[in-house]
C-alpha cells in the first residue's frame, strides 16, 4: 500500500469514529429519552 492510500484510509476511519459514533449515541440518548417521554 502506497502512504497516500494509507493516509486516505486512515482519514476515513477518522472521520466515521468522529461522525458516526457521536451520531449513533445522540440517536440511542434521544430515543430512550422519548420512550421515557411516552411512559409517563
Amino acid at each position: 500500500m502506497t502512504p497516500s492510500l494509507t493516509n486516505f484510509l486512515l482519514s476515513l476511519l477518522a472521520g466515521l469514529l468522529i461522525i458516526v459514533v457521536p451520531a449513533t449515541i445522540a440517536l440511542i440518548f434521544i430515543s430512550q429519552r422519548d420512550q421515557i417521554k411516552r411512559g409517563s
